[in-house]
């Protein structure tokens, strides 16, 4: 049977104790035996620390982890109850939901506008990057994400999609800690992003199978339809206008619609990539099926180096492993499970809690969702299935 390996970081080790179980250290996703059945000294300490460079902790198997905590010892993260409790909607949650369905219906108004007029209403959507901005700074981040990640209707792509690229941007901007003035810089360029799309016609753009060639050189055109209404509507900020354009651009030269290369590629169109990707990938198209957060912050971690730019890659993949910790997850068997921690080298299975087990997700059980209290399992099923 498969062991699960629980880290224990080593600083919270106490002199003294009798570790009468196995240890093992991590190297490249591989668990080698360091010894058991010995006594914490100051030289073990420091032998744990050689062998487990660049890293400061060890692991222990699952089963001993109730005699490590009835011990006393600090792991190092917190552990979880001895019994997973499907959450009721929190009082915060329900607020920042609610919150969130009224930025997105003002996000359909304005895209709305746009398609009508062709133009971007600049003082309706300076207003509301404004009260996104504030949103941001008044609730709980992993509130927001959770909104993000939570299952959509599929007709209502467009303007969620914006939305949620526009919070993602603001989330990286935070993040960045940039000013005010750049902070909505970037959360317009994630709500904007997209608006040439509202030229693109439908039946290419929810087309649920493969598009041709010619279809696919018409879909490429809608981040220079975006450019040009922004111009259009007299918008003269060059890190937007630049973000706009460039957001499918890549660092390798094969993005579009320039196909150019690294140093040519502004800040403002590579934290919009991440933020546009990471929300394609989490929803759910006519033409393609949503993926857990677990799966795509893996993608980004093996693929996306060639692609996307690594400092910023790995901003994003930090931030959100802090903000995953703790949440709950639907797994593939339909149960609900709780996050308790997850592994940097392998993003796509988290170690979860079920039931007071505690088990490392695997191919055959893995996390198809984020949960949500006000989705049925039936719904989840219909949907991830």
């Amino acid at each position: 049977m498969k062991n699960d390996y629980i880290p224990v970081n080593i600083d919270n080790i106490p002199l003294g104790l009798l570790l009468d179980c196995k240890v093992y250290i991590e190297k490249n996703g591989e668990y080698s035996f360091l010894c058991e059945n010995v006594t914490v000294t100051d030289s073990l300490l420091e032998r744990f620390k050689n062998a487990a460079y660049p890293y400061e902790r060890v692991f222990i198997t699952a089963d001993y982890l109730k005699s490590f905590l009835e011990k006393g010892v600090d792991l190092g993260w917190a552990p979880p109850d001895s019994k997973t409790v499907i959450p009721s909607p929190s009082r915060e949650f329900l607020e920042a939901k609610k919150q969130y369905d009224e930025a997105k219906a003002k996000s359909k108004k304005i895209l709305s506008g746009i398609a009508e007029t062709k133009k971007v209403n600049n003082e309706e959507t300076d207003d509301f990057v404004h009260d996104i901005r504030q949103k941001l700074e008044t609730n709980d981040i992993s509130l927001i994400i959770q909104s993000i990640n939570n299952i959509r209707d599929v007709d209502e792509y467009l303007h969620t999609h914006s939305l949620n690229v526009a919070f993602l941007n603001g989330l990286m901007a935070k993040w960045l800690k940039y000013d005010k003035i750049k902070h909505d810089e970037l959360v317009k360029t994630g709500l904007l992003h997209d608006i040439g799309k509202l030229l693109i016609p439908g039946a290419i753009l929810n087309k649920p199978g493969r598009l041709s060639d010619e279809e696919f050189m018409i879909i490429k055109k809608h981040s220079t339809f975006s450019f040009e209404m922004l111009v259009g509507s007299g918008i003269k900020e060059k890190a937007l206008l630049l973000g706009v354009l460039q957001h499918h651009e890549k660092l390798n030269g094969t993005g579009y619609p320039h196909g150019i290369v690294a140093k040519d590629i502004s800040e403002f169109a590579r934290i919009t990539a991440i933020s546009d990707i990471y929300d394609a990938m989490v929803a759910k198209r006519v033409y393609k099926n949503a993926q857990s957060p677990f799966v795509i912050l893996e993608n980004f971690a093996e693929e996306g180096y060639s692609m996307l730019d690594i400092k910023l890659v790995k901003l994003f993949i930090d931030n959100m492993i802090g903000e995953l910790k703790g949440k709950y997850v639907v797994l593939s068997d339909g149960s609900i499970a709780k996050v308790v921690m997850i592994n940097e080298r392998k993003l796509i299975y988290p170690m979860v809690e079920v039931d007071g087990k505690i088990i490392t997700t695997t191919p055959e059980l893995h996390c198809v969702s984020m949960y949500n209290a006000n989705v049925s399992a039936e719904e989840v099923e219909k949907i991830y299935k």
